[in-house]
């Protein structure tokens, strides 16, 4: 489900920190520069640092926070932060005014703000470190406004803007002041945060990856030091215009498991040798360790939304189905006198059943197969009135539409909500149990999406609330805001879908939570066995961050519980760090890596240069743990956004902006795309298919499909054998581009080290539009070439020292061979890509 009235601040996140490759466009990027953190130091290591070998540096005096807009004050606070109070009066009376940002992960609940004072205003403190932090103030749970103070804003990628707080003497640099071998450092550009995963990783069982940042050109030499040990040199882990990031695996004494681990930096700059001022302590047991599932890094996977894949069953169609073939556009038999309005955009496309279900998903599965995806994922499941079924009138169900149709009216009457004691198996649900039988049998996983953070109107709990009001014994599951006249919040302001209930811990309701631990437990042991084999095989959360925290934690500890092998996404468009540190999801639906793939390959006025693509995709990789890294659902469209091949003919706008013809774009091209775009989506798709991450196709990509955001990237899925549809000169299925998914995917599966192997940055030349990049394990090595002009472009690399002797052309148009034993020279043809694989000796 799509965020779009909720704030993003994925600009100023791609924008945050070290940039591996300088560029004009960076140099004007925002960047966090973020305050020393003086640790205190502990009793036992500080008034002793003789271990340390080097003398502290002296601090930076902190006490300039610079220049704030009107409505923020700062006090200097310890461990070099700031005590931050925002302040803002609301227009008109307000219920609740709450702050959110970068600094609480969006949330619309966890930082509340008091008021109003005698003013009208309401305030908040947080304590933040120095650097940029992107807000906005959240009035009455469901307006997000900008700070009307403060001019310095950044889009939201929702068509608003962020407001944007610089803190800090350093926040408005662009780019390092430092000079090297001057004998000087700027504690103030250091930063080293134990408790975050960017930072401190346990890696093997006595091991850990340490990383520290400071300003460029600042030091020539940093090491890190464990009490008890030597120095560790560290090495550059990237560098950017203002910040360079060094990173080191430290070995941890066998003895220091279950007992705190004392380290610090030695810093070297000219004749300058000496210490970070603080003892940073962790105790590696109690620091989380993401493990992800194994399974998860071998995954292609296909997002199917079941009403729209096939019609395997008329009999279950909902009343008033839609032809499958019928013309998109135009109206059906009956459809514009149902009282749904006669205009496309306004009333009954919205409503339109095409009665897919869990019969024709089954009949395709060999199709599936035979395209060489092994992952599904499948969009809501449940009983719900909506085509999307975000709207569930039930979690205990699958809907009957998909199965055997009217077969959950009895099974509800027969039921309480909320006593799993006394829920059945519908006959539909148990063809879901069949269907999950047969896709494993064929080799699949298959997840589910949870929508968790609210219902539809529909749902017996809440109807109960309605006809009962205060006395309902489900009153404290749902956010009602008045009980006379009765009024509740509903998700992102729309009252069909009511919210439920939060603080500042998760969901405000116990027998709420508790319901939906029992909805998990049911799908994934479905015969309660233990044996988790005949369940579904994980989750995608559906707008996770709208719910605290504390709820996703004690919900994966379940998860993994019932079967550790599980799968847990979440739909995060933003920077996804918090949610990926061992104790919540393994990856997120990664659209911080569609985001920049898409504005290089599909754009043209406005496109990113090769060395920026490297730069963002970089600053990803060092954000999140290797093993989320390896498991991210890498997409770049989905049922939330305008299809791929339809971005391209659409260029130059931000990710999923303006790309709804019947609202924020009306001059929005959604015919059918040329040869030329269809060429740049299947380079996208190379990209994928060869990149770090588990690659997902939205279903009818590989076919040609096209079409803007909601909801003509909704369309019934082409198949071969139901032509010809409306204007069949447009819809058919794209044979040849369907042939360069199966190549591509099979490619991937063949070659293990596009899935399992290490990423290596080779070229990024912006004059030629061309990024290349090597992916490695111990016995083999992939270099992925692509262009992205139009033009053909030579390029020559030099070879390095431990890549194999000889390498062989494995995807892509006839190029010329390797050159000689020192280069690898090729010819790349426009917009296309080539894939060299080689093997090392033993």
């Amino acid at each position: 489900m799509a965020t779009r009235n909720l704030p993003s601040a994925a600009q100023c996140h791609a924008r945050r920190t070290v940039r591996p490759v300088q560029s004009p466009r960076t140099r004007a990027a925002l960047v966090l520069v973020l305050a020393p953190v003086l640790a205190a130091i502990s009793a036992c290591g500080g008034a002793d640092r003789r271990w340390v070998g080097a003398d502290p540096l002296t601090p930076t005096a902190v006490g300039d926070p610079g220049s704030l807009p009107p409505s923020v004050t700062a006090a200097s606070a310890e461990a070099g932060q700031w005590a931050c109070t925002f302040r803002f009066t609301p227009q008109h009376p307000a219920r609740s005014v709450a702050l959110a940002g970068t600094f609480n992960g969006w949330s619309p609940t966890a930082t509340p703000c008091t008021g109003p004072a005698a003013d009208g205003s309401y305030a908040a403190t947080v304590r933040l470190p120095a650097g940029t932090h992107a807000y906005k103030f959240v009035v009455d749970g469901g307006q997000w406004i900008a700070d009307p103070l403060n001019p310095d804003r950044v889009g939201d990628n929702h068509g608003g803007d962020n407001s944007v707080l610089f803190l800090g003497r350093l926040a408005r640099l662009t780019a390092s002041p430092a000079a090297i071998g001057d004998g000087r450092i700027d504690l103030d550009g250091f930063e080293h945060l134990p408790h975050v995963a960017r930072y401190f990783q346990r890696a093997l069982p006595r091991s850990a990856l340490v990383r520290c940042r400071l300003l460029s050109g600042d030091v020539q030499r940093v090491s890190v030091v464990v009490r008890g040990g030597a120095a560790v040199p560290m090495h550059v882990a990237a560098a950017g215009p203002l910040y360079t990031m060094y990173e080191t695996l430290l070995a941890t004494p066998a003895d220091v498991a279950d007992r705190p681990l004392q380290y610090t930096f030695i810093l070297e700059d000219g004749a300058l040798r000496a210490a970070h001022p603080a003892t940073f302590t962790v105790k590696p047991s109690a620091q989380p360790t993401l493990v992800t599932p194994a399974w998860a890094r071998h995954a292609v996977w296909y997002q199917i939304m079941l009403d729209r894949f096939r019609n395997g069953d008329p009999a279950n169609d909902p009343d008033g189905a839609i032809p499958w073939t019928h013309d998109w556009f135009s109206t059906a038999p009956g459809e514009a006198t149902r009282g749904h309005g006669s205009e496309f955009y306004k009333f009954y496309v919205f409503k339109r059943m095409y009665g897919g279900d869990l019969a024709g998903l089954r009949q395709k599965l060999d199709y599936l197969r035979d395209l060489g995806v092994n992952a599904l994922y499948l969009n809501p499941i449940f009983k719900a009135p909506s085509h999307h079924k975000y709207d569930a009138t039930s979690y205990i169900h699958v809907d009957d539409h998909f199965g055997v149709k009217g077969d959950y009216a009895a099974a509800e009457a027969a039921e309480d909500v909320a006593d799993p004691r006394t829920w059945t198996w519908t006959p539909t649900d148990r063809l879901f149990l069949d269907f999950l039988r047969d896709a494993k049998a064929r080799g699949f996983r298959v997840i589910i999406d949870g929508v968790f953070n609210h219902v539809g109107v529909a749902h017996p709990a809440f109807q109960d609330v309605r006809r009962n009001g205060k006395n309902s014994r489900f009153a404290d599951w749902f956010n009602v805001t008045s009980w006379e006249p009765f009024e509740y919040r509903g998700w992102a302001g729309y009252g069909e879908l009511p919210e439920f209930r939060k603080d500042a811990h998760g969901l405000a309701s116990r027998a709420a939570a508790e319901h939906i631990f029992a909805v998990t437990r049911r799908w994934m042991d479905p015969n309660g066995d233990g044996d988790p084999s005949d369940g579904i095989d994980g989750w995608r959360l559906d707008v996770p961050t709208e719910i605290p925290a504390g709820f996703w934690v004690e919900w994966s500890k379940l998860v993994k519980s019932i079967n550790p092998d599980a799968y847990i996404t979440g739909e995060i468009w933003d920077r996804a760090d918090a949610w990926l540190d061992g104790t919540k999801f393994d990856a997120v639906m990664n659209y911080q890596f569609a985001r920049p793939v898409v504005a290089w390959i599909c754009h043209k006025t406005k496109r990113l240069k090769p060395s920026e693509v490297d730069a963002r995709l970089a600053e990803l990789r060092l954000t999140y743990p290797p093993a989320a890294t390896a498991v991210m659902q890498n997409l770049v469209d989905s049922h939330d956004t305008d299809r791929v091949v339809s971005m391209a003919q659409n260029p130059d706008r931000e990710y999923d902006i303006g790309n709804r013809v019947q609202d924020s774009n009306p001059s929005y091209d959604n015919s059918k795309p040329g040869p030329a775009e269809y060429q740049r989506a299947r380079l996208v798709a190379l990209l994928q298919m060869t990149y770090v991450g588990a690659p997902m196709i939205y279903y009818g990509d590989e076919v040609g499909m096209w079409g803007a955001d909601d909801p003509t990237n909704r369309k019934p899925m082409l198949w071969r054998d139901l032509e010809p549809f409306a204007q069949p000169q447009e819809n058919f299925v794209m044979t040849e581009h369907l042939a360069c998914y199966r190549e591509l995917i099979a490619l991937r599966r063949r070659l293990e080290v596009l899935r399992t192997g290490d990423f290596e940055s080779v070229l990024a030349d912006d004059a030629k539009d061309v990024w290349a990049f090597a992916r490695r394990n111990a016995r083999e090595t992939a270099l992925v070439f692509l262009n992205a002009s139009d033009q053909l472009q030579r390029v020559i690399v030099k070879r390095r020292g431990d890549w194999p002797a000889h390498f062989s052309q494995v995807f892509g148009p006839q190029t010329s061979a390797p050159a000689t034993a020192d280069t690898i020279d090729l010819t790349l043809s426009p917009i296309s890509g080539v894939v060299l694989h080689g093997t090392s000796a033993p």
